[in-house]
């Protein structure tokens, strides 16, 4: 069997399949009807994406040296977890996957119940088929991992030792499984627009795939920085890099979508933000997978240059040309349902987080195609950390004031009186937290402001879950034991987004503590000599040389002590990976003593002809550890908001009893003054009294009409 054949012909084979799914979504959707060809395509994409894709990973497997791809992602030694893991390293292997992940999405959204999605089924799958096709494309005309050399050689080259970490095998496939399953929000909006479906049936139909895809984007970029951390020996975890921007940047855009809508299930406002944050949000995850593959901006994390920039370029037209065009044709559907009314309200709240996310996006996209723009205009200007980390500080700070006063905010309308009062606990304790810790000695001015600012925030979700708590005790006469759990249950939603900013919280203290405090040297030992970093000191005790899985290595052996007591020893290393040493030179295997206070991080930087003497690296990283520790959290949460609950749509009539379930908590907590209460009690009475009438009048219409068509059945003899 020729697998350089099966995998061209499935993906040949799948260009047309998507283009088969397109015309027949374009059909339903001028019908507004669902189409069960729409379905079978979306199967047939999938199925010959799987085949493609196993083709590729049985080459690798079975070190099908016929294959450039395999000779030069792998060889016959490398362990089996790398060889999968090869798929998605190489430029045309990871195209190939992005592919299938879409296949995938394709697939599971064509097999969601055509009653739930109605009009919107064939026109969302037809898109999310015309980006797969466009990748389908790609891999089959332009960048095939199945190229096939004239001769075999007796082995490859292998993986890229930089690509060699249990890291790289889970972060490419988080950050694409975040990547491309931000796609079904975004054709579902779309498809909103084409069939001029008016509402917020999009909204709860992708709220899943929506979170679902954060999550894993945000975990992709936390794992992605580990990486960074154990592999590139340079001490950090993040450099600002353009790759690693294109990833943030989404990420940034889709955690506004995920506020946003909030505010237009509730309120029916913020159409326009959110259908544009959906679509900026998609724009961006193409825009980073360009970066990524055209080369034309520097970075680690990079492919080489290739000849599919331009193309990706057309792609992004497309797609913006296209959003733009049905967000100004559709206008009209767009229309926000009320406006804000106070800016002490949180709908007001809702969009200054936009704005705030909204500003970091475009000042970081600004620092990340800004060399590209001086290189136009025949100027060589690059833009580095100082740069974004000057811009984006303040906002990120004011991010996480807002974190914490947002949830305090009632709906509609409040009080500068009220707000105040909601706030001043949090508040005080954040005064308190700095004035504190000033006088342990921090003088650090950033530092403080960071730890005031997480008080902020874990303050008030403690003061936000003690009066929920208390108003359902209240209202439900639930035993003490008993309230919290049912709390937490009626809405994971909520309470997992708390979660989520604790977290968040938590990897904001670290960034702090590892920015403001961390130590780094460059030192020359001598056998026997010592050298102190943070807590720590280090002595350098010899080199030795041996072999680990076929790879021989250099290791300095560096004894690790702390006010005098030995804590063990440390082993930096440079491997000589065959085929690679010639060309980037040994690779670089740093060693972390880590603790709950930080980690001590060395690196072996060189040494003299004799051994002797040897140069290091010398990092003290305090608090990093909080960063992983926040992501677990993060994840912890995320998932907890995704925990699921039976899916109805609830009638308009329950819509306005759970806004005014939502107003008596406001007005328990104080958060709502009492002429603004008993105002919007009555709108929202009354809105009720009219929909209820309405409701009774339909069911009295219909029964009408089936009691005449009985009938008239009766008199034409058909009962």
């Amino acid at each position: 069997m020729n697998v350089a054949w099966v995998g061209h012909g499935a993906l040949v084979a799948s260009v047309a399949a998507a283009a088969g799914g397109i015309v027949a979504g374009v059909a339903a959707a001028r019908r507004q009807a669902a189409s069960l060809w729409v379905r079978r395509a979306a199967l047939l994409f999938f199925a010959l994406a799987s085949v493609a894709m196993a083709a590729l990973l049985w080459a690798l497997l079975t070190d099908d040296f016929r294959l450039a791809y395999v000779v030069q992602h792998s060889y016959r030694l490398q362990p089996v977890a790398f060889k999968i893991a090869a798929v998605w390293s190489g430029q045309q292997g990871s195209l190939l996957f992005w592919l299938w992940l879409q296949s995938l999405y394709a697939f599971l959204l064509a097999r969601e119940r055509p009653e739930r999605m109605g009009s919107l089924q064939a026109p969302a799958v037809a898109i999310l088929l015309a980006s797969g096709g466009f990748f389908a494309g790609l891999t089959a005309f332009v960048a095939s991992p199945f190229v096939e050399l004239t001769a075999a050689p007796p082995d490859g080259r292998g993986l890229n030792p930089l690509l060699q970490s249990f890291w790289m095998i889970s972060h490419p496939v988080l950050l694409y499984l975040g990547y491309v399953g931000l796609s079904v929000p975004f054709a579902v909006a779309m498809a909103a627009l084409v069939v001029r479906r008016r509402g917020n049936d999009w909204i709860k139909l992708t709220r899943r795939w929506t979170l679902t895809a954060w999550t894993f984007l945000s975990l992709g970029i936390m794992v992605g920085g580990r990486w960074a951390y154990e592999e590139l020996g340079w001490g950090g975890y993040w450099a600002w890099d353009p790759v690693e921007n294109a990833s943030f940047m989404p990420w940034l855009t889709a955690t506004a979508f995920l506020h946003s809508v909030i505010v237009q299930e509730r309120r029916g406002m913020l159409k326009r933000w959110n259908i544009g944050l959906i679509l900026a949000t998609y724009f961006l995850s193409i825009f980073g997978t360009f970066v990524t593959r055209s080369g034309i901006l520097a970075s680690v994390h990079s492919f080489v240059e290739s000849e599919i920039g331009p193309l990706f370029l057309g792609f992004l037209g497309i797609i913006l040309a296209g959003g733009l065009y049905l967000m100004l044709d559709r206008k009209e559907m767009l229309e926000d349902e009320h406006h804000v009314e106070s800016y002490t309200s949180r709908e007001f709240g809702f969009v200054l987080n936009n704005l705030i996310l909204g500003g970091l996006t475009l000042a970081i996209f600004w620092g990340t195609v800004f060399p590209l723009v001086s290189r136009l205009v025949g100027v060589e200007v690059t833009v580095g950390a100082p740069f974004f980390n000057r811009i984006t500080a303040p906002l990120f700070g004011a991010l996480l004031v807002l974190m914490g006063i947002g949830p305090l905010l009632a709906w509609r309308r409040s009080t500068w009186a009220a707000v105040g009062r909601q706030v001043s606990i949090p508040l005080g304790l954040a005064l308190l937290s700095g004035a504190v810790l000033a006088a342990a000695g921090v003088r650090e001015p950033g530092f403080l402001l960071a730890v005031a600012a997480a008080v902020v925030v874990l303050a008030a979700v403690m003061v936000e879950l003690v009066q929920s708590l208390v108003a359902r005790i209240k209202f439900t006469n639930d035993p003490p034991l008993l309230a919290l759990p049912r709390l937490l249950a009626r809405n994971p939603r909520r309470y997992g987004g708390y979660a989520v900013h604790i977290g968040i919280v938590i990897i904001a203290l670290g960034v702090a503590g590892h920015t403001h405090y961390h130590q780094e040297q460059l030192r020359g030992l001598g056998v026997g000599e010592a050298a102190r970093v943070g807590p720590y000191v280090v002595v350098f005790e010899g080199l030795e040389e041996g072999e680990r899985a076929g790879i021989p290595y250099t290791a300095a052996r560096v004894r690790v002590q702390q006010d005098g007591q030995d804590l063990g020893y440390l082993l930096p290393r440079k491997l000589y990976y065959p085929g690679w040493v010639e060309t980037q030179g040994p690779s670089t295997e740093v060693a972390i003593y880590s603790t709950a206070a930080g980690d001590l991080y060395v690196v072996l930087a060189g040494w003299d002809e004799f051994g002797s003497i040897a140069g290091f690296q010398l990092f003290w990283n305090p608090m990093i550890g909080w960063l992983w520790t926040g992501a677990f959290v993060l994840l912890a949460g995320s998932l907890f908001a995704l925990w699921p609950r039976p899916e109805r749509a609830p009638a308009p009539v329950e819509r306005v009893f759970e806004a005014l379930r939502e107003l008596e908590y406001d007005r328990a907590m104080g958060r709502v003054p009492e002429a603004d209460y008993a105002r919007v009690r009555a709108a929202l009475v009354r809105q009720a009294a009219e929909l209820a009438d309405a409701e009774t009048a339909a069911r009295g219409a219909l029964e009408r009409e089936l009691a005449a068509e009985i009938k008239a059945r009766r008199q034409e003899g058909r009962l």
